[in-house]
């Protein structure tokens, strides 16, 4: 994932239309609409969630100095970090995902991110991929989440490969924190959009017309859903690097250490956005021929996975809601 960053506070034409804010985070463009006709109170809201997304995208920043970074030195030197209570809530979520994805999703892989160059915010990345002496040795050291220790609220790892990079998770946590604020506020009709993944906080009066991608960059379906409930997309088609007129996707396998080659895109609609799109990964991950035995281990029901040859894998809950007057 590449990170930028900037803000931009939108008015609208008609007080019947949804109160629009724009924030440049997370190397995407959120986008917050709310309903309702208390605008003033609005526009405070999205102010102070526009506050939270940048203090969250320079802590979280998976390269950049922040927080995180001081975590993931901290870790490597084998010494005890006091991280705030977002990363802390973050790392537990994280080493949940982990055991329930059967692995395949994996926040301690930033140093393998790093070493295919994925740490950057321009895309195709025009150089080489590591060489399999390179990937090897970092297999060899098997960084994972578990090997991180918290003990009240401190944490140490006895594994100096563990490099955090919540790139897969950040999107998912910070549209809950979004939509947890607009609710204690009243103002939960509202839905937030962080560069495709969706986010419907919920309740509304009506439902939100959400787009489902087909990865390729048109869309596969058209929904109607009302909240609290997450639709987040992890794919290939998006960032990249190109070498010697080969093409490798920026999603990495932890347990190859490889770049995927296998996959479209995998979407998951589920209450929780932080396991939505953890799960999008680990699904994407997973591939056309493990995608149903991780999505039971995590517990998530609603999913759509769309292979490079255009073949469509859809779960049964997914697949009703696209045909609600469908027989079941």
């Amino acid at each position: 994932m590449s990170w930028l960053v900037g803000a931009g506070l939108l008015g609208c034409s008609s007080p019947t239309e949804p109160a629009r804010a724009q924030f440049m985070v997370f190397g995407t463009q959120v986008e917050v609409l709310v309903r309702s006709s208390d605008r003033p109170r609005v526009e405070e809201a999205l102010r102070e969630i526009g506050e939270d997304l940048q203090r969250m995208h320079s802590d979280w920043h998976p390269w950049e100095p922040g927080a995180l970074s001081d975590l993931n030195a901290a870790l490597a030197a084998g010494m005890q970090a006091s991280p705030g209570a977002d990363l802390l809530a973050m790392i537990k979520d994280a080493q949940r995902f982990e055991q329930s994805s059967l692995g395949h999703f994996n926040a301690a892989i930033g140093g393998l991110i790093a070493l295919w160059g994925f740490h950057t915010s321009s895309y195709p990345i025009q150089s080489p991929p590591p060489d399999k002496s390179q990937i090897d040795q970092w297999l060899d050291q098997s960084p994972s989440t578990l090997d991180i220790d918290i003990r009240d609220h401190r944490v140490d790892s006895g594994n100096p490969a563990v490099r955090l990079d919540f790139s897969g998770l950040a999107k998912g946590y910070a549209a809950g924190r979004a939509c947890d604020r607009l609710v204690a506020q009243g103002l939960g009709d509202a839905l937030i959009n962080l560069g495709g993944d969706v986010m419907v906080c919920g309740p509304g009066e009506q439902p939100w017309s959400i787009a489902i991608s087909d990865g390729l960059g048109g869309v596969f379906e058209v929904i109607e859903l009302s909240g609290p409930v997450g639709v987040f997309s992890s794919g290939t088609a998006q960032r990249w690097g190109e070498w010697q007129g080969g093409r490798y996707a920026h999603l990495l396998d932890p347990g190859t250490g490889r770049a995927l080659d296998h996959l479209v895109q995998a979407t998951v609609i589920h209450r929780d956005p932080a396991l939505a799109d953890a799960a999008a990964t680990a699904l994407a991950v997973a591939g056309p021929s493990g995608w149903q035995a991780v999505a039971e281990s995590m517990g998530v029901a609603q999913v759509l996975v769309l292979d490079a040859s255009g073949a469509v894998g859809i779960s049964a809950t997914m697949a009703d809601r696209f045909n609600p007057s469908a027989d079941n």
